[in-house]
């Protein structure tokens, strides 16, 4: 009798070890569908991206975003600013923009930038929420439709909406665009007046404390990245910030 019960132990091990087997994905199996569900979810575009751009770091955020991520890409963008090429061709209801790169590298980036901002626009996560441009195209997100098509050096998109004022924002956010693809990091932090509007110039516009949130930026710091001001240390996110911070202090910090 207890030789027979052990059989049957034996027995009943070995059928749940090949069904576990059989329900455990193959390795890569679970990551590959985490991506395409990603990208299903997120793609109402033209064309998906290519294997491994848009889905890993920017189509894979969730409801929060991967800011850090995000600041990254943007901040290596301005960096290689002149290595980008990018056309603007105005439509009646919007804009068709074409953003390329030579190089690799860069067009990777700018594929994967393009599509993340895709998502955050469809999931309501601004960035530059300091920018009274980018705040209200956010704010009108809901009327904005963009369409993505991979090309063979980056990425064409073509934003269209039904309402005027809607289409005014669109074209006035992509020569802001183009203005960053000419100048890089040194109109990194301008801000873009709403259309009609004007600036005024020199004004103060810091947006964080310089403790916890950039005082350029308003985004989380980075505690090495840090300088001296009015007898205080003041954080930064980037060394962008800082730099801009140190150039014009007066309008990011009060003493």
């Amino acid at each position: 009798m207890l030789r027979k019960i052990w059989y049957f132990s034996i027995a009943l091990m070995i059928s749940l070890g090949a069904v576990t087997a059989q329900a455990q994905p193959q390795q890569g199996q679970e990551e590959s569908a985490g991506a395409i569900g990603a990208a299903g979810r997120a793609v109402t575009a033209q064309a998906q991206p290519q294997q491994g751009q848009g889905q890993g770091r920017g189509m894979g955020m969730g409801m929060g975003g991967n800011q850090p991520q995000d600041m990254r890409t943007i901040h290596t963008l301005f960096d290689e600013h002149k290595k980008i090429t990018r056309t603007i061709k105005p439509l009646a209801n919007g804009v068709e923009t074409v953003t390329e790169s030579d190089d690799p590298r860069v067009k990777a980036l700018l594929v994967e930038h393009s599509w993340a901002m895709k998502k955050r626009l469809e999931n309501r996560q601004p960035i530059r929420q300091w920018d009274p441009l980018f705040a209200e195209l956010f704010k009108h997100a809901d009327k904005i439709k963009m369409e993505l098509t991979n090309t063979p050096k980056g990425v064409k998109v073509v934003e269209t909406s039904t309402d005027a004022y809607v289409v005014k924002l669109i074209q006035a956010h992509a020569e802001g665009v183009s203005e960053f693809v000419r100048e890089g990091v040194s109109v990194m932090h301008k801000e873009h007046p709403l259309p009609g509007e004007k600036k005024e110039e020199g004004a103060f516009i810091g947006k964080g404390d310089g403790i916890e949130s950039c005082p350029v930026t308003g985004e989380p710091v980075n505690k090495d990245i840090k300088f001296g001001f009015y007898g205080r240390t003041v954080y930064f996110c980037c060394e962008s910030c800082r730099d801009a911070a140190k150039k014009n202090p007066e309008r990011y910090l009060k003493p």
